[in-house]
């Protein structure tokens, strides 16, 4: 039988009568497309199925959690189209549940994910990864505690980990944390402002062992803790920047990636000892790679640390 949407769940969206149907792109095809491109990395229980114009539909994102979807809608001109691609959705995959998520704004959307079919997912829910497991939720924010395209950096950080004294920044649910013990790190501390979030990386941490390292989630501003760990000098082998792109405050000010990024640079300079790590990673896609990087290696130089350090940029 077909699966169709539940029509309570389902808002007519008006298409613009000027593109003709010779001119939209065939939604189930490129679905398919996607679908094909993906069955490599199928056996992960997470993974983004479709990204945006990259398989052709531009301002359309969508990720598989288990046997989940979430919809993240980029553009209206995406949103537009939300029953052909939601029907082709349900229909290519074995989904018993999708959730959507507007990531532009308009007036009434909502702004954390909305359950649209199938039966709902638990409050916390866990997916898996190498040999950890990571508590998701559709019920707490415009994100599920795990970011599917950060796959790359936590293979890097994996194997760099081994027997590192490693201070997580910016730790979030703390899945680096588990990344980095998972790896073998030999200390694992984790700092957040959030006291929500850190609540939610001690049960990450538990869920995989780690209960030891799940005492040392902190709940601090990150500039303040490295600067407290340089007044008390305590160094680290390995530190992980992952800030977001903007934040409400840091060190009592209003912080963005693109101006502020090299304020925590020059700060984990302070803390690191000799041949360690840091691990850059930038969430902000307005800010160029290149420019990134080089602003990552004039800070290295100009701190005259420049000789047996390795910073290292984050996919």
């Amino acid at each position: 039988m077909k699966r169709r949407f539940r029509d309570n769940k389902i808002n007519s969206v008006k298409t613009n009568p000027r593109v003709s149907a010779k001119t939209e792109p065939d939604i189930r095809s490129l679905l398919a497309a996607a679908h094909e491109k993906r069955i490599p990395i199928m056996p992960l229980a997470a993974y983004r199925l479709f990204n945006s114009d990259y398989d052709g539909l531009k301002g359309l994102v969508i990720d598989i959690y288990n046997d989940s979807a979430a919809v993240s809608w980029y553009l209206e001109s995406a949103l537009a189209k939300k029953e052909k691609i939601i029907d082709a959705l349900v229909s290519k995959l074995p989904v018993t549940s999708v959730y959507e998520l507007y990531r532009f704004k308009s007036p009434g959307a909502p702004q954390n994910y909305n359950h649209i079919y199938g039966a709902k997912m638990d409050e916390f829910f866990t997916v898996r990864e190498r040999s950890a497991e990571f508590l998701c939720s559709y019920d707490h924010g415009q994100n599920t505690g795990f970011f599917i395209d950060n796959r790359a950096n936590r293979d890097i950080l994996f194997k760099m980990a081994a027997g590192k004294k490693t201070l997580n920044l910016f730790s979030y649910t703390g899945v680096l944390s588990v990344v980095a013990a998972s790896g073998g790190a030999g200390e694992v501390t984790s700092v957040d402002i959030s006291p929500a979030y850190n609540r939610w990386a001690r049960r990450n941490l538990e869920l995989n062992g780690f209960g030891e390292f799940a005492q040392k989630v902190l709940d601090f501003d990150a500039l303040e803790y490295m600067n407290f760990c340089a007044k008390k000098n305590k160094k680290f082998d390995l530190v992980i920047l992952d800030p977001p792109p903007f934040a409400a405050r840091l060190a009592g000010k209003v912080f963005s990636a693109g101006k502020d990024y090299r304020r925590l640079v020059d700060a984990a300079l302070k803390i690191v000892s000799k041949n360690s790590v840091i691990l850059a990673l930038c969430n902000m896609a307005e800010y160029d790679r290149r420019d990134f990087a080089l602003m990552l290696h004039e800070a290295v130089r100009e701190s005259g640390a420049a000789a047996g350090f390795k910073i290292t940029a984050g996919r």
